[in-house]
Formats: C-alpha cells, structure tokens, sequence
C-alpha cells in the first residue's frame, strides 16, 4: 500500500474515533457525576438510613447528570432522592410538599422514557396519593406498576395497601388486580401483607369483599393470623 492511502486511511480512522469519543464523552461525564448517588441509594436501601446530610448534595449531583444526558435512569435517581427529602424528618415542613411533587414529576419524566419500571410507577402512585391528586392519577399509575411487574414480589404488600387506600376508586379490572396481589402477597410474603392489613384493613370488611366468594380459605388464614396479633 502506497503511503498516502495509508495516510488517508489513518486519518479517517482517527476522525472517526475523534467523533465517537465526542458522541461519548456526556454520557460519561453523567455517568461520573451520577455515581455518588447511586451508591447513596444503594446504601439507603441496605440500611434504611436516610443520608440527610447529603440530600441536597445528591439531588444536585442527580440534576448535573440529568443537564449532560438525559437519561431515565438519572430521572429515577433524582425521584428517589426528593422523596427521601419529603420523607426526612429534617426537611422543614414547608419543603416537603415541593419535594415530593418534585419528585412525582421526575418519576413521570423517566417512565416517559423507560415505561417497563414497575417500582417507578408505584412510586408515582405512592407520590399522587401523598399529594392528594385525582384518584384516577394514582390508580392509573398503581395499575401500571402491576401490568409492567405483576409478580415483582418486594412490591406485593405496598400495592395491596395503596389498593385499599384507593378501593372506592377501582374498577372491576382494579379490584381483580387487587385481589391477585394479595393473594400473591399472602403466599409470598404473608408476615408483611398481616402488617398491611392491620393498619388498613383489620376488620377485612374490604379483604373479605374481594375473597369470600373466591378464595374463602385464604380468607380464614388471613383472619387467623389477624386474631393472633390482637
């Protein structure tokens, strides 16, 4: 091969990797930016600590990520952190409303991205439900976090407690939603579901609205197990 040709050919090669690493080169620098908080998160959901010191820091970090690509995955991050701050009992009372539809809105950004997120959609529906929005909004987003994960097991007894918050506002398709989650819950994680209907439903007035015709004997362990908590 003559040398210019093969000159031509380096530079080529060079343009070409110059422009990939250019292409590149946000993603990484999100990437970078967003590694603290999710090793923050990661940490939160291992000890169940709230790192107040670091949420502002964090959420910061999580918007800088968002400003270089946006990208669902830093919309998530960011929804998970402003709801911490609405939850932190350091957050002062008057921010914590703007935290959590801060959060809403962030969650809402990244299922527009990425809608296959089932714990983004409870989350949102936890979120609407806080913030008093139109029951229609939470159910619809509670319904999706079923239909995208329906046997997503660590969300089964906080999706029947939203359930029975929002009864009144299910439809036939919701209550049968419903009744399969907890059904799925009491199978899989009963001491969790027990705590759940404890606090929402102790008399099972709703529960047993939804089993006595079609799973009685399910409906008998739950109260069993009800009774002996009492």
């Amino acid at each position: 091969m003559n040398t210019l040709p093969r000159l031509a050919l380096l530079v080529a090669v060079g343009l070409m990797a110059a422009v990939l690493l250019a292409l590149a080169w946000p993603r990484v620098l999100a990437s970078v930016r967003y590694l603290p908080v999710e090793h923050a998160l990661d940490r939160y959901y291992a000890d169940n600590e709230i790192p107040s010191d670091r949420l502002k820091v964090l959420i910061r970090f999580a918007e800088e990520a968002i400003d270089r690509q946006d990208h669902y995955r830093f919309h998530d991050g960011l929804s998970q952190l402003q709801y911490l701050r609405g939850l932190d009992v350091r957050t002062p009372a008057g921010e914590r409303r703007a935290a959590y539809r801060a959060a809403a809105d962030a969650a809402a950004a990244s299922l527009r991205q990425a809608p296959a997120q089932p714990a983004a959609w409870l989350r949102l529906a936890t979120l609407r439900w806080i913030l008093h929005d139109e029951p229609e909004t939470i159910v619809g987003a509670w319904k999706m976090s079923i239909f995208t994960g329906r046997t997503h097991s660590s969300l089964y007894a906080h999706r029947v407690e939203m359930g029975l918050a929002q009864r009144a506002a299910l439809d036939d398709e919701g209550a049968a939603m419903l009744r399969d989650q907890l059904l799925l819950a009491w199978r899989i994680r009963p001491g969790s579901l027990v705590q759940v209907l404890a606090r929402r439903d102790p008399g099972l007035r709703i529960v047993g609205g939804l089993l006595t015709d079609t799973d009685p004997v399910a409906l008998r362990e739950m109260e069993d197990w009800l009774e002996r908590l009492r």
